[in-house]
């Protein structure tokens, strides 16, 4: 008795044996292999001398198959492998009962399973189910009724497994992990309540000094008014960011330095183009006329840099592109506004007459608040021959000769065309009609000057060359001799270059060297200043003095 029951127990199943199965589904689920273990483990603890389960082969005695019909229990053989039929003499002991089903019943070990294969763990482990089928119906054979039974079956079975959901998710959590979650959920509610506390403050009623300019929305505590006002608040704090760092970002014109017209230029694609290499990682050309335009054009107008590029990158260029500080005033991204996820020049803030301001750039977005005052240039895109910031001289010598009162109204003529080519197109036509006054009777100077106001449209009295300079021809001498008012500017304005240039070639290291000595000054000047002020937080005025040493 205590041998069958050793036996019953080292027979006992997974908890796959608990399974509430059909008859025809549970039969598929017992397999040879369970077969055989089932007999080895019933072999291995019969008594000595008693029948073992290894074929008539093995045993001497023919095989006979076993009856399929149900004999009671006094008439059972001692042994549990069907097929020997050979009797025993030894006592009889309860036969081997397998609890699956009343319906399934140990099946004879026709074939051993296929193990010289064996599964590739590197990619996980791999479903048992079609082995323990037998190998005929694969998994998407499974009914949905069978893989129900099969995920219901722990829970439903009580002990011997936990079903899925049993346990929380935070039980499989470690504790740094559990540590993380809480840290991140207090964090979420700190900014919660920092955001509630936040828009609170943002809607309060306005203060004396912002009532004047929020008229529009009143004091009161209505949700409506203090959504307003939170808005209004909190829009004046993120436009400092997109407007420009100063409301004026030039100073007032200095009488003594005062030109009569502001030429605003772009740094970016204009007078410069960067690229990066793999062989020679980031460099930067300098266009092609970039030194002669600015020099030419600093006698007429006041030059200001206005470029998109922020200030640490763009200061260390500019420096080395005009070393003789042409460009009056140059201005960086800290000077522009950026507005709807563009950058934008916004020229209403130079503190200047507007109709006497002309910007060039590259990019047509950056001076979309004042079309009528740009000049939009293709990229220069590194090419050497590159005419086409030097051509537009011409054009922007003639507009600061003829002394326009909006210069936004000659842009405007030219809109839609190439001006360089455009200007070429009518100075040719006004040249041709003005030989042809020359060649008819004789005309006084007055008439002669009147006759090429009334062409160019303007007055002799707006035009900047009529006062002669010293040592130059006078507006009649030139006339008479068939020069036009614009080539008597471009002789002054040659002339005055080539004194510039001459100047550069004799005292340009001297400057130089003279503006480096002043910038190390003025840095060892707050060097001292700041070491001073630092120390004045630790020694008292008296005691530093009394330190000093007597002369």
């Amino acid at each position: 008795m205590m041998l069958s029951r050793a036996i019953a127990r080292s027979a006992r199943l997974p908890p796959l044996q608990r399974t509430t199965l059909s008859a025809s589904a549970l039969a598929r689920v017992t397999t040879p292999a369970l077969s055989l273990w089932l007999r080895g483990m019933a072999n291995n603890n019969r008594p000595r001398g008693y029948p073992t389960n290894k074929g008539p082969a093995q045993q001497g005695a023919p095989s006979t198959k076993p009856s399929s019909e149900p004999q009671p229990p006094q008439q059972q053989t001692p042994s549990s492998d069907p097929t020997t039929s050979s009797p025993s003499t030894e006592p009889s002991t309860p036969p081997i009962e397998v609890p699956l089903s009343s319906a399934s019943s140990a099946e004879p070990a026709t074939s051993k399973p296929d193990m010289s294969s064996l599964p590739d763990l590197t990619q996980g482990i791999p479903s048992t189910l079609e082995f323990e089928r037998g190998g005929t119906t694969k998994e998407s054979e499974l009914k949905e009724s069978e893989w129900t039974a099969l995920e219901e079956a722990p829970e439903s079975q009580g002990g011997g497994g936990r079903g899925k959901g049993e346990l929380p998710a935070s039980a499989y959590m470690s504790s740094t992990e559990k540590r993380r979650n809480k840290f991140a959920n207090r964090m979420y509610a700190a900014a919660l309540a920092t955001t509630v506390v936040g828009l609170a403050y943002l809607g309060r009623d306005w203060d004396e000094d912002e009532a004047p300019m929020h008229t529009d929305t009143p004091n009161g505590w209505s949700v409506g008014l203090w959504w307003k006002r939170a808005m209004a608040r909190l829009y004046d704090v993120t436009n400092y960011y997109r407007e420009p760092a100063f409301e004026k970002l030039l100073p007032d014109p200095d009488p003594m330095f005062e030109r009569p017209y502001t030429l605003c230029i772009s740094l970016e694609d204009m007078l410069v183009h960067s690229e990066w290499t793999r062989e020679h990682g980031w460099r930067v050309a300098k266009r092609p006329g970039v030194d002669y335009f600015l020099r030419y054009l600093s006698q007429y107008y006041e030059l200001v840099l206005f470029t998109s590029v922020p200030f640490a990158m763009g200061e260390p260029l500019v420096r080395k592109l005009d070393p003789f500080r042409f460009i009056v005033w140059p201005l960086f991204r800290e000077a522009t506004k950026y507005n709807d996820g563009e950058i934008v020049k916004d020229l209403s803030y130079l503190n200047r007459d507007l109709s006497k301001v002309i910007i060039i750039d590259s990019k047509a977005s950056h001076v979309q608040n004042q079309p009528e005052n740009a000049i939009v240039l293709p990229k220069w895109t590194g090419d050497p021959k590159d005419k086409d910031l030097v051509s537009l001289i011409p054009f922007l010598e003639y507009i600061h000769t003829m002394q326009y009162k909006d210069v936004r109204e000659v842009l405007k003529s030219f809109e839609g065309k190439d001006i360089p080519t455009e200007f070429a197109r009518r100075e040719a036509i006004a040249r041709a009609e003005f030989q042809k006054q020359v060649k008819t009777e004789k005309r006084s100077r007055s008439s002669g000057m009147g006759a090429l106001g009334s062409l160019l449209g303007l007055k002799p009295s707006n035009m900047s060359m009529m006062v002669p300079v010293e040592g130059e021809q006078s507006p009649s001498e030139a006339f008479a001799q068939g020069k036009m008012l614009q080539d008597i500017a471009r002789e002054r304005g040659q002339k005055n270059y080539e004194l510039l240039e001459k100047e550069i070639r004799e005292n340009g290291e001297k400057w130089l060297k003279e503006e480096q000595m002043a910038q190390e000054k003025a840095q060892a000047e707050a060097m001292t200043s700041m070491k001073s002020s630092f120390m004045g937080w630790f020694v008292p005025s008296g005691a530093s003095q009394d330190q000093q040493p007597k002369k």
